[in-house]
């Protein structure tokens, strides 16, 4: 019987937010918050039938398919798959099959919100996918998938696609274990992972850029231009951060279009801004680079030089931020955590699409802890909530 566990991290953006929609540069990291999967095949019994089975806490998703459905529904002689890949149909197809077992899935409590049926839609379409792509064949069995994550969900932290990669991962994983052993994953399998959950984020968000899915599954920092990853961090294990939610939801697309619109209007103002974003995050990547290149140093000249890099990434936050305040995408919220940043000596931005959401502070690697949770103290009484966490962890990974 096969039993295993994969977790894929969170992910925020340090610099480049709504530039990189234009192509321009951004730099992500992997945060150290995690969604787990547990996957778990079921023996079978002779009084049940072989079953789907689903939980998702997070969202209050719990839901029991007989097998014998979804495979004679994406597995019959009539599933023309290639057509359906060609014609770019299986999203449709997807829907089209929940729509069909609408009177199976328990509404006992209430209707399903809309987290529920896109994780459903997510889940399947997923495993079709890669079953077709990695040609193989689902036999009739039972299995118990169980996903929990550590990321707020639709908050700019990447919990959508932490659960694509990770559910990508999940499958993957144990569609090559019924070809063999299968410990961890190479370079072609992480490469196919990212590729299957950017496919799977068109059900989140219409034009996913590509960067939130390459962070989750490769991990650490990477560079993102002209939406393809362009450079990667290996050692940045030391930068740590607090994460403080503004306790405001917003809507991604939203913002999104809200700085486009502003684009429209005044092309002349805006894509000045947009460059300025661009140089900013490129600066910022090689006072990365110079601060990963120094990371297992530890003389008195290098502590000093990593002070100094650390002073010009306090002023490249505050300056970012400054430019998506021109955007039009802060929110008030986010201005107050950055003004008791900047009144204690630090830098604050949002990160992801602003309007709410989050905002994060990089914290110098010397800091004491009796001044973080007087900082964190500040903040909580205005009514945030406070996170620390560290950044430039590991990709997704299947759990020993």
């Amino acid at each position: 019987m096969i039993e295993f566990k994969v977790s894929a991290p969170g992910k925020i953006i340090l610099f480049g937010e709504h530039a990189v929609v234009y192509g321009k540069t951004a730099i992500a990291t992997s945060l150290n918050l995690r969604t787990n999967v547990k996957f778990t095949e079921l023996n079978k019994s002779q009084d049940l039938k072989n079953i789907i089975k689903i939980e998702f806490p997070d969202i209050k998703l719990f839901f029991n398919l007989p097998f014998c459905v979804f495979q004679n529904y994406f597995f019959n002689d009539n599933f023309d798959y290639l057509m359906i890949k060609n014609n770019d149909e299986l999203h449709k197809c997807v829907n089209d099959f929940l729509n069909s077992i609408e009177n199976l899935i328990d509404k006992s409590n209430n209707e399903m919100i809309e987290e529920q049926k896109l994780s459903l839609r997510a889940f399947f379409y997923l495993l079709v996918y890669i079953a077709y792509e990695e040609h193989i064949d689902i036999k009739e069995t039972s299995f118990h998938v169980h996903l929990s994550t550590e990321l707020k969900v639709g908050s700019g932290l990447g919990s959508s696609a932490s659960f694509a990669v990770s559910l990508a991962a999940c499958f993957l994983h144990w569609l090559l274990l019924q070809k063999g052993d299968h410990s961890a994953f190479n370079k072609d399998e992480l490469d196919k992972i990212s590729k299957y959950a950017l496919n799977c984020e068109q059900i989140m968000h219409e034009s996913p850029s590509g960067i939130d899915n390459s962070v989750c599954t490769y991990g650490s920092v990477i560079k993102f231009q002209q939406k393809k990853l362009v450079d990667m961090l290996s050692c940045m294990s030391n930068l740590k951060i607090l994460l403080i939610n503004s306790n405001i939801i917003r809507s991604t697309k939203d913002q999104v279009k809200r700085a486009a619109h502003l684009k429209n209007l005044y092309p002349e103002i805006i894509t000045p801004v947009l460059d300025s974003i661009d140089a900013l995050s490129q600066n910022a990547w090689e006072i990365l680079k110079e601060m990963s290149n120094n990371a297992d140093k530890s003389t008195e000249s290098m502590k000093q030089d990593c002070y100094l890099l650390f002073y010009a990434l306090q002023v490249l936050i505050h300056m970012n931020q400054g430019l998506l305040t021109a955007l039009d995408v802060s929110h008030p919220k986010l201005e107050i955590i950055c003004a008791v940043a900047w009144s204690n000596l630090y830098a604050a931005k949002l990160t992801g699409a602003g309007g709410g959401g989050y905002a994060y502070i990089l914290l110098p690697s010397d800091i004491k802890s009796e001044s973080i949770d007087s900082f964190s103290k500040q903040l909580e009484k205005k009514g945030f909530d406070v996170t620390m966490t560290s950044l430039g962890g590991s990709g997704v990974r299947i759990e020993h």
